[in-house]
């Protein structure tokens, strides 16, 4: 499907319809190959004894009135060094702010979010919202309806990036549109998930918007600047164009930060197995297991919402009980780098231990580790395309990395050591992945194509077969495309080696950093 060429260049073999396996190369921030900036200091914070919260808040705040420089940043929050007491959640809420800290070792800076006040009338269950860090934009992308126009195209392949629509007349070079793939009843149909077979989330018709920017426009032929990642078909309802108003903050980090949930070790529970794992055997290591089971404490420690072009790197979490990073949807072009997650607390099944959940478009998260996550680089809904996991590893993980619900798109793990999977997920969730891309990677896996879609493998090094609980897979269904089982292919990265040819080895260099 894709392999150097005798030019030494990448080429791409499409399938009958004219799918392509996609270039991947604008995941990260600024769209790829961009280096993260060091910004300058304009705040400082010293620790103090009891809680520090509103000291760092703060400081955010009078560096978020700053006025932005050129390249848009109006300064960062430094944390010098020590143990940072916080009794409530703190936010970044404009453009050009970045918190900066002096290490994520024990002897750097550290973030310790108390066990927080139960939510009026909760009872006091489980994860309190918000996270302990929230980047959180005010507004986000507003389609402007008046501005839609129908793609003629009988099919757009996967991997495309032209088209062509009714009139191109109102639209420009540089436009920020969103293309919208429409899926109907007939296709959710066509994929089989059109009844109650598939639990309490049963699928309705549902549309997946590609967050894009007009680079050409020849007659009414519109090129893109980036791929899209679900075929545009007129059997099951076409396609749209709309330009938007884009309203998200940009230009903000987080940085050289420890973060730690404080959590109630009393609280604890004897693992007689879980939904992850069959039963184990009264003689397994796992069976009968006592661990950390405290779920009145940070669930999260950094989200990010109605933000693109952003970063979190060289940061490390303890004890927090479901995502270390969580890009939400509508969040665009954001790299998560040299991260780590350790010691989650929390209970073993739904809902728990997502660690690095992206659920956005075109994020880069690289050089990252989870130990006892459950579904460590994951992602969740038909918003999350584009979306890079490369050189990451999960460390006694309680079950699979995976695309985990409702048709996420065009997704690459490429040289990831974790047990993976792309497969029809349940009886509850139905397909959970489409286009997805396993490149040279290493452990267990299950890899599964949908209807109307496939899955592929490359180079894997691993066991294609049942990941985990059985009972929650169906291996009747279609196997996804895999080519060289148990040897690796060339090149040794498909992410880099797209990246190169986009932009040059410069940008390659960059991302290392």
């Amino acid at each position: 499907m894709v392999y150097p060429g005798t030019d030494g260049k990448l080429t791409y073999i499409p399938d009958s319809l004219g799918n392509t396996i996609p270039d991947f190369s604008n995941a990260g921030y600024k769209g790829g190959g961009v280096p993260i900036p060091y910004v300058a200091v304009k705040a400082t914070v010293y620790p103090v004894l009891g809680d520090n919260a509103d000291s760092i808040q703060a400081a955010i705040d009078r560096v978020s009135v700053l006025p932005p420089d050129a390249s848009g940043f109006r300064g960062a929050v430094l944390l010098k060094m020590g143990m940072y007491q916080l009794d409530k959640p703190i936010y970044i809420k404009a453009s050009g702010v970045v918190l900066r800290g002096e290490g994520r070792s024990d002897v750097g800076t550290i973030l310790f979010g108390k066990i927080p006040k139960p939510a009026e009338g909760t009872g006091g269950q489980r994860f309190r919202r918000p996270a302990l860090i929230n980047i959180t934009g005010a507004s986000g992308v507003k389609p402007l309806e008046d501005s839609k126009q129908l793609i003629t195209n009988e099919y757009v392949p996967v991997g495309a990036k032209s088209f062509t629509v009714a009139s191109a007349k109102a639209f420009k070079k540089g436009d920020k549109i969103l293309v919208r793939r429409i899926g109907n009843e007939d296709w959710i149909k066509a994929i089989g998930l059109d009844t109650a077979t598939v639990g309490r989330n049963r699928w309705r018709a549902f549309d997946i918007n590609f967050d894009r920017i007009i680079v050409n426009i020849n007659g009414n032929t519109i090129t893109v600047d980036a791929p899209i990642f679900t075929a545009i078909d007129k059997r099951w309802g076409g396609g749209e164009v709309y330009k938007y108003e884009d309203e998200r903050i940009e230009q903000v980090g987080i940085e050289n930060l420890r973060g730690i949930s404080e959590y109630d070790p009393s609280v604890r529970t004897k693992d007689y197995g879980n939904m992850d794992r069959d039963d184990l055997g009264a003689n397994h290591r796992y069976q009968g297991e006592e661990y950390f089971s405290d779920e009145n404490h940070y669930s999260n420690f950094i989200d990010l919402t109605n933000v693109k072009n952003a970063w979190v790197r060289n940061m490390s979490a303890l004890h927090f009980g479901s995502s270390v990073i969580q890009a939400n949807a509508g969040t665009k072009w954001i790299t998560v780098q040299d991260c780590d997650s350790r010691e989650p607390v929390s209970q073993r099944w739904g809902g728990r231990r997502f660690t690095f959940q992206m659920n956005g478009q075109f994020i880069l998260v690289q050089r990252c580790v989870s130990q006892k996550g459950r579904h460590s680089f994951v992602l969740q809904g038909s918003e999350a395309s584009g979306n890079v996991f490369l050189e990451c590893e999960t460390i006694n993980p309680y079950s699979s990395s995976e695309p985990h619900n409702h048709w996420s798109s065009g997704v690459l793990y490429d040289n990831v050591k974790a047990p993976l999977t792309a497969r029809f997920w349940d009886y509850i969730i139905g397909w959970a992945g489409a286009n997805i891309v396993f490149w040279n990677c290493e452990g267990d896996y299950l890899i599964q194509s949908p209807p109307t879609a496939k899955n592929y493998s490359f180079g894997h090094i691993g066991v294609n077969a049942v990941v985990f609980n059985a009972a929650l897979q169906d291996l009747t269904k279609p196997n996804g495309h895999v080519e060289s089982m148990d040897r690796h292919v060339t090149p040794s990265s498909l992410y880099l080696t797209q990246l190169k040819e986009r932009l040059g080895e410069e940008a390659v260099k960059n991302i290392a950093k």
